[in-house]
């Protein structure tokens, strides 16, 4: 598939969809294969991200910060230029189709994602999140970055034998728009862990130790602004541990305690 690759065919029939008009996502199958059609989100007040991004400046948490969601032709246009540049650095993303003025279509890559699969205690799930990891640090290394790098958006290829991860979705925002680039890839690890570290079926002294040798093979800024990040969130591994106070306590939780261990470790090593 190419840019714009729908023929004229198909983007009359998306263009007539009443589907993604009502539910602003719809997937058809074209020509092209299966694809995604995205309607515009209406615009979001200015002022929720006003206060979080005060919060963040006063705490000296940059990672915080909360990348704007302009909605409308905005958020479409954002969403297709970062597709269009993550897919030229070789990350796994859908492939652009078609921009229209009031929607784009995108390749689909399937219904099923990591932190499904995490959940479900999958048997291919702990392989496929070391995959995700490895895919994060590769995005990294080619200059980029995610917007929303939580488990939900990374989709998996249950099809495949055995499945894969097949690329990562969501881009209507951009967090450069209020940090730097080593301050979004550290919000990538933040997002990726605290959507994944609750229900990983590893004891804390492994994933103290994956992580030490993930934050290794990161670039020495992004390792920094991480290290930073843990120092700032270790106090909230006081948090309830005990998933009847819902699942988010817990996902803070478990990236809290990584995060202060994380931090300890790294601390331990600079005085030796």
């Amino acid at each position: 598939m190419t840019d714009m690759a729908l023929s004229l065919q198909d983007q009359e029939r998306v263009a007539q969809s009443q589907g993604w008009r009502e539910r602003r996502i719809e997937v058809l199958d074209t020509a092209a294969g299966k694809v995604v059609v995205k309607g515009q989100r209406a615009p979001r007040h200015p002022a929720r991200y006003r206060v979080l991004n005060a919060l963040a400046g006063l705490l000296r948490a940059p990672w915080l910060k909360a990348a704007p969601m302009h909605g409308g032709a905005r958020a479409q246009a954002v969403e297709a230029s970062r597709l269009r540049a993550l897919r030229a650095a070789g990350a796994p993303v859908p492939e652009l189709l078609h921009v229209a003025g009031d929607h784009l279509v995108m390749q689909w890559l399937g219904d099923e994602h990591l932190g499904l699969l995490l959940q479900h205690q999958h048997p291919h799930a702990l392989a496929l999140w070391r995959d995700a990891a490895d895919a994060l640090l590769r995005l990294h290394a080619a200059g980029q970055y995610l917007s929303q790098g939580f488990a939900r958006n990374m989709i998996v290829d249950a099809r495949a034998d055995p499945p894969r991860l097949a690329g990562v979705i969501d881009f209507e925002d951009d967090p450069l728009e209020v940090m730097t680039l080593p301050e979004a890839q550290a919000r990538d690890w933040l997002a990726f862990l605290q959507s994944t570290l609750w229900t990983l079926p590893l004891a804390p002294a492994q994933i103290d130790a994956w992580l030490a040798d993930v934050m290794r093979a990161e670039r020495p800024e992004v390792r920094a602004e991480f290290l930073h990040a843990c120092r700032q969130l270790g106090g909230l591994r006081h948090l309830p541990s005990s998933r009847r106070f819902g699942r988010d306590t817990v996902a803070l939780q478990a990236v809290a305690a990584a995060a202060h261990r994380h931090a300890r470790l790294a601390h331990t090593d600079s005085t030796v």
